[in-house]
């Protein structure tokens, strides 16, 4: 009998989807607006998940979420739109790779937040990491341009709003259906997408085979596989390591960047990143040391 994928291997996987989807989503924003194309690619990601509920037979979860579930999905859709338009408007000003490692803020915010209305405990050590990130976003913004400084902003928005969706999910983390979850956060966000378009008037339907081409590829690698992959990580081994893994994303969308688009961040971002990186990883390993000292079995992988 075959072995199953490891906890390792999902994760690897996630990093992977993500950083490569990156690119195919830098590719389309030089056609398309940040709405128009999170219109498009979140729909088509719904189409996906449909796809995989029907092939692993658990269509159910979709059929029999209650009306409070639905409602929960909404509004945590809704900030993630906030979050997914900064992120995505970032996306269109600097490299991806870049981008990616400010993304590590999402991380921050969701710990400082947790603290805030989750009463959970930010240990004195744990500053340390925030202090090496702090120093990473600095050094990227040191005589930056105006572009990477509006990036670096966005991205702090988009993080803030995603902390508050990863809180309020892990809230209600109890009644979740990991597949239920997506497919009504992808429908939600492709309607809130397509309607605020239609209003600013940039929404219209993407005809051109190969643009079409990228956004399929873009809505199997973000909001599918890079989603799917991590969620399989955290149900296989401990939810820090997982992360810790998670954190290669960035190296991945700068490889992928450079084969294929020929860019590549400038040494000042690269310096930043891998500061962000650090200090992100620095939080992990110091929760990860912590929660051994409190519980001396840790979980199976």
């Amino acid at each position: 009998m075959p072995k199953k994928p490891s906890g390792d291997f999902w994760a690897v996987v996630s990093a992977l989807a993500t950083g490569c989807g990156l690119i195919a989503a830098k590719s389309a924003l030089q056609t398309l607006t940040p709405i128009n194309f999170n219109a498009h690619m979140f729909s088509l990601g719904a189409v996906v998940i449909l796809v995989d509920t029907f092939l692993s037979r658990s269509i159910d979860s979709i059929i029999k979420c209650g009306l409070r579930q639905v409602l929960l999905y909404f509004v945590i859709s809704v900030l993630f739109c906030g979050a997914t338009f900064c992120f995505f408007s970032a996306l269109s000003l600097a490299e991806p790779a870049t981008v990616s490692f400010l993304s590590r803020l999402e991380l921050i915010t969701t710990l400082i937040l947790a603290a805030v209305f989750l009463k959970e405990k930010v240990r004195p050590t744990e500053i340390i990491g925030l202090v090496i990130v702090a120093s990473g976003i600095m050094v990227m913004r040191y005589g930056a341009s105006l572009e990477l400084s509006r990036a670096v902003l966005l991205v702090s928005i988009g993080s803030l709003l995603f902390g508050m969706a990863e809180v309020l999910t892990k809230m209600n983390i109890k009644g979740l259906d990991h597949r239920a979850f997506i497919f009504y956060r992808n429908i939600f966000m492709g309607a809130i997408f397509a309607l605020v378009g239609t209003i600013r008037g940039e929404f219209y339907p993407v005809t051109d085979p190969g643009l079409l081409l990228v956004i399929i590829i873009a809505a199997i690698l973000l909001p599918y596989l890079g989603r799917v992959g991590y969620i399989k990580a955290m149900q296989r081994i401990n939810i820090s390591r997982a992360v810790i893994i998670v954190q290669s994303q960035p190296f991945f969308a700068a490889a992928a960047a450079f084969l294929i688009l020929g860019t590549f961040p400038s040494l000042r971002e690269l310096t930043g990143g891998i500061l962000i990186v650090i200090g992100v990883i620095t939080i992990k390993v110091i929760e990860k040391r912590a929660n051994r000292k409190l519980s001396p079995i840790s979980p199976s992988p």
